[in-house]
Order: C-alpha cells, then structure tokens, then sequence
C-alpha cells in the first residue's frame, strides 16, 4: 500500500508539471504576438478584421467580409500581402472566400510564416487574377478539418 501511495504522489507530480508547464508556454508563446496596421484597399465587399498579429517570424489575420452591395458575389478571394518595415513584399497570400448572397457575410482566416512583418495589405480579387502556383488558402477552416478527415479516411482505406 505504501509503493501505491509513492506511485500516485510521482505520477501526480508529474502531472502537474505537465500542465504548469504546458500553460507557462502558451502564455510566453500568445505575448509574443504585438498586433500588426493592416490596410483594406478598395473594395466591393465590408472587411472587418478582427485579429491581425504577428510575431518575428509568423502571424495570423482573422475577420469577417460582407457582401453590401445589391448583387452576389461569386469567385472572389482576399489578397493578402504582407511588407517589413521598409515596404519590402515579404509574401503573399490568397483566401478563397465563399459566394456571397446580398446581406451574407463569411469570416476568414490566414497565417503565414514571414519574418519581421510590419504592416499588412488586404484586397479583393477576382479568381482570374489569382496566380497558378499560388499559396490559396481555405476560407473557413472547418472546410480544412474535413478536408484533412478525408485525407486520412482515404490513407486508412490504403492501408
């Protein structure tokens, strides 16, 4: 009884370090993050960003399009490109957003890897514009969730 009682004290412990430190990292990792200008140039949709920030070496950009104008919206994606200091082009990327109805609104998500990135310009394209080997992400991420579900259904089947 007393070899139970030492097993579940050390396995305790070392549980609770687990955690502290798996939350200590989380809070010095999310500090990290300063919030970033962003610019929405002209465009036929209302964007409201929610989050734009970013760290030495990568970001995230979160917010919502709506479609105000009086027609829908087909085929259209965010270009988003982000400039160091010196508005040097550091990368670019696309988010296909989905068809939007009069008075539909969709939100989108980005994260890219680029260092030092100072400020960040949005616009709305159409897909004609959108270069072949470009880096096109998804427009809701859910849509990325199922399609990494099927990926690994389909892997499971191979196997």
């Amino acid at each position: 009884m007393k070899r139970m009682k030492t097993f579940f004290k050390y396995f305790l412990a070392i549980v609770i370090v687990y955690f502290l430190v798996n939350l200590g990292t989380f809070y010095v990792l999310k500090s990290t993050y300063k919030t970033k200008d962003y610019i929405i140039e002209d465009s036929i949709l209302d964007i409201q960003v929610t989050e734009a920030e970013a760290t030495f070496v990568n970001g995230n950009l979160k917010g919502v399009a709506k479609n105000n104008t009086d027609i829908d919206v087909n085929e259209k994606y965010l270009k988003i490109e982000s400039y160091s200091k010196r508005d040097v082009l550091l990368g670019t990327k696309y988010v296909h957003l989905k068809d939007l109805n009069v008075g539909e609104e969709t939100s989108f998500e980005a994260s890219f890897n680029y260092q030092q990135i100072d400020h960040i310009k949005i616009s709305v394209i159409n897909a004609e514009e959108v270069p072949e080997s470009a880096d096109v992400l998804f427009d809701n991420p859910e849509e990325a969730k199922i399609n990494f579900l099927i990926f690994f259904a389909a892997l499971f089947f191979i196997i």
